[in-house]
């Protein structure tokens, strides 16, 4: 081989070596999912850095075991990062889908070891291999992932790979229309065969760098989700609940249309902690929690307040629709009590209503005054019950 060509392959393998170290600083700070992943895209990288240097070697050399060897690796390497995209962040390893995936891989070099074969059949197993097992990685990105929103870098990894194919397609054309049997570094090498080389050489490179900027795009998205949410409940935490209810209730809606904001509260909530301990308290939130879930609707929004305290916001509701549903919500709590120990602990709602017209410079501490206020009227007059409207409410009469 020429200088030139002997330091063209080292680069690439140091590149690779380079972008290899690079994943396994992100995989450090990723979830089990993504370190499944990213370990695999490694692994890639690491196949495709021997296989390039592998093809230096004669054919001649262990009667074409080399580069029988090398075609394998290469096509197990675009393989295996092709099956770390098809990864979600909770994704399992798929043990079926995998085999599917690199089975070209593994059938290639015996294909081409196999007796009677000639290198213009070499070249095209080559090809419909790599071109086999694009496509089978793409099918797997389709088929686990089918559910799951792509950030923009993931989109840039498959249009890459999407590229490769209509790479090995146009090479395994020319292949079929005028059979080759030189190796790719022959001084003669037509243009499809250039394009083909510097795409399966740069391809990955340019992946890998979108295939890392999406994990961390996927992690920043881990963190704020975790800064927003309740550890106990799962629902948006105060200051995250009240972020969204600002920009939520700045959007202009249809003049007819009414937000409605809930403040709720969990009926005798402290003597349940202190009869029955804080585990089953925290049974009885998880319990409201649920039940706020369900009864979300469109862009509604759903946080825990704090202690037990909840707040929800129903957006495009029409007048006394609020009411109505947060008299659901109170009933299918109730319906509901927690056991202990083969005891039923009874668990009620108390809720306030504050209405507001949306995109109309809403005063959201006036509204949460407003909410909070009905709430204690609600509480005031025997719990278990909800208040959207001021009113004088009698004391319950004491037995």
């Amino acid at each position: 081989m020429d200088p030139w060509r002997i330091t063209f392959l080292a680069l690439f393998v140091l590149l690779c070596g380079a972008l290899a170290a690079l994943v396994w600083l992100v995989r450090r700070g990723g979830r089990t999912g993504e370190r499944r992943g990213l370990r695999e895209w490694g692994i890639g990288l690491v196949m495709q850095a021997v296989a390039w240097p592998l093809f230096a070697v004669p054919p001649t050399v262990l009667g074409g075991g080399v580069q029988a060897l090398a075609c394998g690796l290469l096509v197990a390497g675009h393989a295996s990062l092709l099956r770390a995209l098809a990864r979600g962040p909770d994704a399992r390893r798929g043990a079926l889908s995998s085999l599917v995936v690199y089975l070209p891989a593994l059938v290639l070099p015996v294909a081409i070891l196999w007796p009677g074969t000639d290198a213009r059949q070499h070249i095209a197993m080559f090809w419909a291999a790599a071109l086999l097992s694009l496509l089978l990685g793409l099918w797997a990105i389709g088929r686990d992932r089918r559910r799951e929103r792509r950030n923009g870098a993931e989109r840039v990894v498959i249009g890459i790979y999407v590229g490769a194919g209509v790479v090995c397609a146009l090479r395994l054309l020319e292949q079929w229309q005028q059979p080759q049997s030189g190796p790719a570094f022959d001084a003669g090498i037509t243009p499809a065969q250039q394009l083909a080389l510097a795409y399966f050489l740069l391809a990955p490179v340019f992946a890998t760098f979108a295939f890392v900027l999406a994990q961390l795009e996927r992690q920043q998205r881990l963190l704020e989700g975790l800064a927003a949410a309740d550890p106990l409940t799962g629902l948006d935490n105060r200051r995250a609940f009240f972020e969204r209810v600002s920009r939520r209730l700045g959007t202009p809606a249809r003049d007819d249309a009414l937000a409605a904001l809930l403040m709720i509260d969990v009926d005798g909530f402290k003597p349940v902690n202190d009869r029955h301990g804080h585990a089953v308290g925290d049974r009885v939130l998880g319990v409201v929690a649920g039940a706020l879930r369900t009864a979300l609707q469109g862009g509604d929004i759903a946080g825990r307040f704090g202690g037990d305290e909840f707040c929800m916001l129903l957006v495009d509701v029409s007048p006394g629709e609020a009411g109505r549903r947060a008299e659901r919500l109170r009933a299918a709590v109730a319906a509901h009590p927690v056991r202990v120990d083969g005891i039923e602990v009874p668990v009620t709602l108390s809720i306030g209503i504050a209405h507001a017209r949306p995109g109309r410079d809403v005063d959201l501490d006036a509204l949460l005054a407003t909410a909070d206020r009905r709430l204690y009227l609600a509480k005031r007059a025997g719990r278990d019950r909800v208040i959207d409207r001021d009113v004088e409410v009698a004391l319950p009469v004491r037995a």
